[in-house]
């Protein structure tokens, strides 16, 4: 085979795979595929008190005031965004404290998120990670 009729046919085979790789592309872009499904974040309930009124540092960094909103949490790490609902109040708050808990509780409010929820005593909170 002579070389001029070689770089020929490799060139012509070139084109080909080119135009048959767009054509696959324009067909995969042509479709509107389906988004995926979104994830259903689900309310979970639990036992709530009302942290001590102390100000204090807590192993989050956070300066626990009479009016920081949070939450402390013996697992969830500092940050953590979730959002609390009580009898049809809901507020969107962070873990602030990490640590023990009150006896029976599953994590405490501070007294500002208490009162955005209505919470006066020990309570039943439905809560969910904020997203």
């Amino acid at each position: 085979m002579k070389p001029a009729l070689a770089r020929r046919q490799a060139a012509l085979a070139g084109v080909a795979l080119v135009g048959a790789l767009g054509a696959i592309a324009l067909t995969r872009f042509g479709d509107d595929p389906e988004p995926p499904p979104r994830a259903v974040v689900e309310w979970r309930e639990a036992r709530v008190g009302i942290l001590a009124a102390a100000e204090e540092i807590t192993v989050c960094d956070v300066t626990l005031t009479a009016s920081t909103v949070g939450v402390a949490h013996p697992v969830l790490p500092c940050g953590a965004e979730l959002q609390l609902e009580h009898e049809g109040r809901r507020a969107r708050t962070e873990v602030v404290a990490r640590g023990t808990v009150g006896g029976g509780h599953d994590f405490d409010v501070t007294p500002a998120l208490a009162r955005r929820l209505g919470v006066e005593a020990e309570a039943v909170v439905r809560w969910r990670f904020a997203g």
